[in-house]
């Protein structure tokens, strides 16, 4: 079948192929490609205040997450980028410079295509036109509006969260402010924590003398009644008096006396016994030692119960001083850890406005975009591809043409 439909097979092919190169050549107008190519440095907000701290521009504090996220500063990734080339502003602003008022921003868009290349930070940006200059220029003025695009887009957050930074940072003031004043008033009063600890110390002091005294005195005390109980038993068995026998003439003068008025002998008179009394010295010792002793003891008594009613006094005042220092003193850290709290808020806030503020001076899409390669008037045109043309049509040919031959067989046999 297919010797028999050789000419059938040639001749259609033949045709799909001169059909081709008339399109190619004389239909198609041809289109040219040029290409500009872009490095980027993806945008990270910990990068740059990681720059801000090195420049000694910032003082990290505990409150710099919280402020980061209240105005977080957009993280600008190669995806990113890509995604924004073809921006409403960008394609508008290629259509005024081009005077293309009549070309919708679907054709331009159309004619631009972006591709990231993998495992780079480079993307290369892609315009087709029929005409080469007009694709190059294209090109260049997308590379070009696009830097620009991205530093005005910063700028305008930057500008907003700056803004916004600022009229927190003047609350943030106002409020340190009026948490100072109260700080200040705290401790101008009369009885401050500080002057309340002072006073504590002192009575603490004072109540520990107190007490050291009091087992003193107790001491004293204990002593001075061993004492007293040893005396009064020694002086239970001393006689108050000494009582001595003796003879009338142990006193000569006595005994001469009676003599003379009684006439008695010597031997007469030595038979008449004499007692004598007289006070025991020692017991009078002793009486004396046990009344000093009872004194003394008394006034140790004394002592010791006037002591424990200083010592419970001062305890009672040392528990009203511990819990007015408790008191004020939970009311002064209250009010220092607001003040410590807001001057950390406030200080955040200033950090995170001076950033806003180099982020909105700072032309980030230039320092961020570097164009590599410009792009220039393309020399061969990108499409058609005749060869490709013809090889396509060469193939449909023959399929044609076959399917006729199969087709013509098919339909004689069906008639035998």
């Amino acid at each position: 079948m297919i010797v028999q439909g050789k000419w059938i097979i040639a001749v259609v092919t033949a045709i799909c192929i001169a059909v081709s190169i008339v399109i190619s050549v004389f239909v198609i107008n041809p289109t040219y490609e040029a290409q500009t190519m872009l490095m980027i440095s993806p945008i990270k907000k910990t990068e740059m205040q990681t720059t801000l701290i090195q420049t000694g521009d910032v003082d990290i504090n505990n409150f710099s997450s919280l402020v980061d996220a209240i105005s977080r500063y957009p993280e600008m990734s190669i995806d990113t980028y890509r995604e924004q080339v073809k921006a409403p502003v960008i394609l508008q602003y290629i259509r005024d410079e081009l005077n293309m008022k009549d070309v919708p921003l679907s054709i331009i868009a159309s004619k631009i295509t972006v591709n990231a290349i993998k495992n780079t930070n480079l993307i290369t940006i892609s315009v087709r036109d029929v005409n080469p200059e007009t694709a190059a220029e294209i090109a260049n003025l997308v590379s070009d509006r696009f830097t620009r695009f991205v530093s005005e887009t910063n700028q305008k957050q930057a500008e907003s969260s700056a803004k916004f930074i600022e009229n927190q940072m003047k609350k943030g003031r106002e409020n340190m402010e009026k948490i100072s004043e109260e700080y200040k008033n705290f401790l101008s009063q009369p009885r401050s924590p500080e002057e309340v600890k002072m006073e504590l110390d002192s009575k603490l002091e004072k109540i520990t003398e107190y007490k050291t005294q009091l087992s003193q005195i107790r001491v004293d005390e204990n002593a001075t009644r061993a004492s007293l109980n040893t005396a009064k038993n020694l002086i239970s068995k001393t006689p108050q008096k000494l009582v001595t026998d003796t003879t009338l003439l142990s006193d000569p003068l006595l005994t001469g006396m009676i003599k003379d008025k009684t006439g008695l002998s010597s031997e007469e008179l030595a038979k008449i016994k004499m007692s004598t009394e007289q006070i025991n010295v020692i017991y009078v010792e002793l009486s004396n030692a046990v009344n000093e002793l009872e004194v003394q003891l008394s006034n140790l008594e004394a002592q010791r119960k006037n002591m424990e009613q200083v010592i419970q006094d001062s305890q009672r005042e040392i528990e009203n001083l511990q819990a007015e220092y408790a008191e004020k003193q939970q009311q002064y850290e209250i009010l220092k850890m607001e003040l410590d709290l807001s001057k950390e808020a406030y200080n955040a806030y200033q950090q995170k406005y001076k950033e806003s503020m180099i982020m909105q001076s700072a032309e980030v899409g230039k320092s961020s975009i570097v164009i590599v390669s410009e792009a220039i008037p393309p020399i061969n045109p990108v499409s058609p591809k005749k060869a490709l043309n013809v090889a396509i049509a060469g193939v449909f040919g023959m399929g044609i043409s076959f399917a006729i031959v199969f087709t013509k067989e098919y339909l004689i046999r069906s008639k035998k």
